[in-house]
């Protein structure tokens, strides 16, 4: 069987910051439980939870999803409720963070997670983070179409709210993809959700990267599952959950599907430098 420890063995920056991580989900459960408010694990930190009892090793941030209501309230306390380490980071809070369709941040303060996309220029946060995702009411279509549906949004969404490059090709995105935009997710898929059923849940379609929406009946009641020798709230079936979102989900991927998001990262920038 292969080590998978390589990529996170005790001492390593990977998970260094993968603890740092899990102080942050700590932190955001003991807010939630203070104020009964619903979240879950979810995504690939499910994933990491069923398949490895803990992070994937080569993965390196946490995802959470909840309820609107609950995702709205969140927002709303936050700024008293948090630790003073840790920060909300929305697209209110710091409009330059890339935030907002379905998604906020919870960060730490003093540290340091750099993504390709960044930009150093901007004064957002860009400490350590989790994702935390509102988790909407959503119809079941057909796969072949929700997914197809799902990459014109995201696509759309992305070129038009987060920073791109001036070349020739995005000259011809800027005017192609509004147009995708309003008729795919403001007319068909919102047609979509005003004529057919929403009895699965998924994130927004904005933020759809890859997967398929569950029942909620694979979600409520929540159940409880072991994350880092910590436990945490959990679909109801994880079984069904991964298996919309990856298939066989208990099959290793091969080493060049194995992606670290990150680029740079330091958990206490007292003691890093970047040179420039």
């Amino acid at each position: 069987m292969e080590d998978l420890s390589r990529y996170n063995g005790e001492g390593t920056v990977l998970r260094e910051a993968q603890l740092t991580m899990l102080k942050i989900l700590i932190e955001f459960d003991r807010v939630c439980k203070k104020n009964n408010l619903t979240y879950w694990i979810d995504f690939g930190t499910l994933l990491g939870a069923v398949r490895h009892s803990g992070f994937i090793p080569w993965d390196d941030d946490i995802d959470l999803s909840m309820p609107p209501d609950d995702y709205r309230r969140f927002k709303e306390i936050a700024q008293t409720e948090l630790s003073e380490r840790f920060m909300l980071q929305t697209e209110v809070t710091e409009p330059s963070s890339q935030m907002g369709g379905g998604v906020f941040r919870i960060r730490m303060k003093d540290t340091l997670y750099l993504m390709g996309y960044d930009d150093l220029d901007e004064p957002y946060n860009k400490g350590i983070y989790i994702d935390v995702f509102e988790s909407v009411p959503t119809p079941a279509i057909n796969k072949k179409v929700f997914r197809f549906l799902a990459r014109r949004i995201s696509k759309a969404y992305g070129f038009m709210h987060f920073n791109k490059r001036l070349n020739f090709g995005n000259i011809i995105r800027f005017f192609v993809f509004p147009v995708s935009y309003v008729f795919f997710y403001h007319i068909l898929w919102k047609a979509i959700c005003l004529f057919a059923r929403r009895d699965c849940e998924f994130t927004p379609m904005p933020r759809v990267l890859y997967g398929y929406p569950s029942p909620r009946t694979a979600i409520y009641p929540l159940g409880e599952i072991t994350f880092e020798g910590h436990t945490f709230p959990c679909p109801h079936d994880p079984d069904r959950r991964l298996t919309d979102m990856w298939g066989n989900y208990m099959q290793i991927p091969s080493e060049e599907k194995r992606r670290i998001h990150s680029k740079f990262i330091c958990t206490d920038t007292s003691n890093c430098h970047v040179g420039l």
